[in-house]
């Protein structure tokens, strides 16, 4: 199975329907769907808005003005989270992608390279890169704090 690191923007967008068009303002989402911890499956509810805003050379922008991310675990555990972050994204050379999230963004990362699926929090800048099949090239790094969610949540 290949999956994507990816933001949660992006993952709602994609449920949602979200207009490439520049002049369109961003598309309201409303999106309830699993994702899997490494030892139990949350349960992700994303309200708020998305747009894709494409660039040259075939990158684009996800911005995520007042959304919102309530994750549940199967103990009743809940968190809340305003993740009103943006992700830049750049096509490399070699047919990778750069991603650079800023603000606050909720990460879905699976189940790859010898780490488990899980769900991270970031605030301030993280970079991440994926190939060209949706497979993970680096885990994020960079200035930006990480929280891993599952973690607070088990």
């Amino acid at each position: 199975m290949k999956c994507a690191l990816t933001s949660i923007a992006f993952a709602a967008g994609l449920v949602a329907g979200v207009s490439p068009a520049l002049a369109a303002p961003p598309q309201p989402v409303e999106a309830t769907f699993p994702w899997p911890c490494p030892d139990f499956e949350a349960t992700l509810r994303v309200t708020g808005s998305s747009k894709s805003i494409p660039l040259p050379g075939g990158g684009f922008i996800l911005a995520s003005p007042n959304q919102r991310v309530t994750v549940t675990a199967p103990n009743g555990n809940t968190a809340t989270y305003v993740i009103t972050g943006a992700s830049h994204v750049e096509t490399l050379s070699n047919g990778n992608s750069l991603w650079t999230s800023t603000g606050r963004n909720l990460l879905l990362v699976p189940e790859a390279n010898g780490h488990p699926s899980g769900l991270f929090l970031t605030l301030g800048t993280v970079n991440f890169i994926v190939g060209p099949n949706g497979e993970e090239v680096a885990l994020f790094s960079g200035p930006g704090r990480v929280i891993d969610v599952c973690a607070a949540l088990s």
